[in-house]
């Protein structure tokens, strides 16, 4: 079976952004995932899982067969179930603005979680907020794809501080 992924299209601008479960955990592995995400136009792997749950989920391996494939690995942990901590909002605007750079220069993006839709929405909500898309209109675009992303109580409480 082949990696399963969804793409967002970013309206108005370049680059796009490419919604994923952890490669390597819907009966492919991690090589196979990340070569079918390549397929679909990936540049870059967003990961959002703590290496707690990599490990959890044999996906330990997920930054060296990142780069293994030429695919830039940026890792923004976010725990299953939360909101974005401090270590994220530390990291965030180095990231944000190499994740602008990237979709300016017309790439795509892979982001996932464990199950690619929880923090996975959430995380590609804010990035979509970060340029300046209304934050309604980035939450839409994210359900459009994932119906069930920004359902959870915190995360519709934490996307409500960014944008208008």
């Amino acid at each position: 079976m082949s990696h399963p992924f969804d793409v967002l299209s970013i309206p108005n601008r370049p680059g796009r952004l490419i919604f994923t479960p952890c490669p390597g955990t819907k009966d492919s592995s991690i090589d196979s995932a990340l070569n079918t995400l390549q397929q679909a136009g990936a540049d870059a792997v967003l990961t959002l899982m703590p290496y707690a749950e990599l490990a959890h989920n044999a996906a330990s391996d997920l930054p060296a067969l990142c780069a293994a494939q030429g695919l830039l690995w940026l890792h923004l942990p976010v725990a299953d179930e939360q909101v974005p901590q401090a270590d994220f909002d530390a990291a965030w605007p180095a990231a944000m603005a190499q994740i602008a750079e990237l979709l300016a220069a017309d790439k795509a993006i892979a982001i996932h979680c464990k199950g690619g839709s929880g923090r996975t929405g959430l995380i590609a909500a804010r990035i979509l907020i970060e340029l300046d898309i209304a934050r309604s209109e980035a939450i839409s675009l994210v359900q459009a794809l994932r119906p069930k992303a920004i359902q959870h109580p915190a995360h519709a409480g934490w996307i409500a501080q960014f944008g208008n």
